[in-house]
């Protein structure tokens, strides 16, 4: 069929795909946090712990997702991860306890995996001179569909109620996710042909490579420095004296650049050295860190926070194609994936978790903790000029 042939087709197809989960992750637990906390009567410390509990959960699976693409079609796997992320949808409607909510979020965050890094590994294949830009195109996608769904979550909650509202998003994302996630294929002609049998990298020797630890370590400080400024906003807006309709001026210029700088450095990395572009972002970041505790205009700080949320979307999107050209796009999804286990189990307690601990222990002194992401930011901007292709240990 021509239209399957199509890949800008495919390519929508896969943004289709990857669309609910990320909302799901990203904007259903902040339109249902306040309904959570009052129907099980939790504190905002409970409520808070769901983020742990969804990078766990995509921390636990992104190395398996990869791995699986060896033995099953990718398609499969992205199929699966959207039933299972709609149906847990279905479960957490009917939730009865925050343990039930615990379990979601879980379950949720890890079979994310199964359709983000699929996604990610075919449109490569796909897209093979493109490979930054179709990277930024569905990570603007799975991350920016939490501003679309948010406003559409919340209408039906308060007009339907919890349940339906559950229901009715699920029944969605399989109808328009799931329908069409086994339509995610390389198109016959893209296919690679015949030939010796391509040799790809064992977990143990994957970990050998200086390379992989360089930019493990490069996520966990980057990430945890960046997903910090999401849960630091509010409260160091507070701290100045400013309401909610003027601190939210923070995480919104953070995320208008996150989702944008996606876009942007993917497209920029096709073009230039993808070590050079991580490098400078980060450097961006750490001087906004430095400079953020020194002032008080919101406005000051809202252009500060863009850099921050800048390098936060480029981490995501330039890594991906960096990882295949270091690597090579047979290892992926495997490696990709062992470099997520580094923002899912690290940058959490890193980030936020540490951060909260300093607040407690001097007095809520933003100067400390911002300087400390900065540092994170500078270490990060070193380490990454460090990845490098190396001679396979084979």
């Amino acid at each position: 069929m021509p239209l399957l042939s199509n890949k800008k087709i495919i390519l929508f197809f896969g943004c289709l795909a990857i669309f609910f989960p990320g909302s799901f992750v990203f904007g259903f637990p902040g339109v249902m946090a306040s309904q959570w906390q009052t129907l099980f009567h939790v504190s905002k410390a409970d409520i808070g712990r769901l983020m742990f509990f969804i990078l766990a959960g995509t921390g636990f699976s992104m190395y398996l997702a990869g791995k699986l693409q060896e033995k099953i079609p990718g398609r499969l796997i992205i199929f699966i991860g959207c039933l299972a992320c709609s149906a847990a949808m279905v479960f957490v409607g009917r939730a009865s306890s925050i343990i039930d909510v615990y379990i979601w979020a879980f379950v949720e965050g890890f079979f994310t995996a199964f359709v983000y890094i699929p996604c990610l590994t075919i449109y490569q294949k796909m897209f093979p001179e493109n490979k930054g830009l179709v990277a930024g195109i569905l990570n603007l996608t799975f991350g920016g569909s939490a501003a679309v769904m948010s406003p559409i979550f919340t209408f039906f909650l308060i007009s339907k109620g919890y349940g339906f509202t559950c229901n009715l998003v699920a029944a969605v994302s399989v109808l328009l996710g799931a329908s069409v996630s086994l339509l995610i294929k390389l198109p016959e002609k893209e296919k690679f042909q015949g030939g010796q049998p391509v040799t790809t990298l064992s977990l143990i020797r994957t970990i050998r490579f200086s390379s992989f630890r360089f930019l493990w370590c490069s996520w966990a400080l980057a990430g945890a420095a960046g997903v910090s400024l999401i849960v630091l906003s509010s409260s160091f807006g507070q701290q100045l004296g400013y309401d909610v309709t003027q601190y939210v001026y923070i995480l919104t210029a953070f995320n208008v650049l996150n989702g944008i700088g996606r876009l942007v450095c993917g497209r920029l990395s096709d073009r230039f050295s993808k070590q050079k572009i991580l490098m400078i972002v980060y450097l961006m970041a750490s001087g906004a860190y430095f400079l953020m505790p020194h002032f008080q205009d919101i406005y000051m700080l809202s252009f500060l926070s863009c850099f921050i949320g800048l390098a936060f979307g480029a981490m995501f999107t330039v890594s991906a194609p960096l990882v295949t050209e270091v690597f090579g796009l047979e290892n992926f999804g495997k490696v990709f994936g062992l470099v997520f286990t580094a923002y899912g189990f690290c940058a959490g307690f890193l980030g936020p978790w540490l951060s909260g601990l300093i607040l407690n222990a001097t007095g809520s002194d933003f100067r400390v903790v911002f300087t400390l992401f900065a540092c994170f930011y500078l270490i990060s901007s070193m380490l990454v000029l460090k990845v490098k292709k190396q001679e396979r240990p084979f």
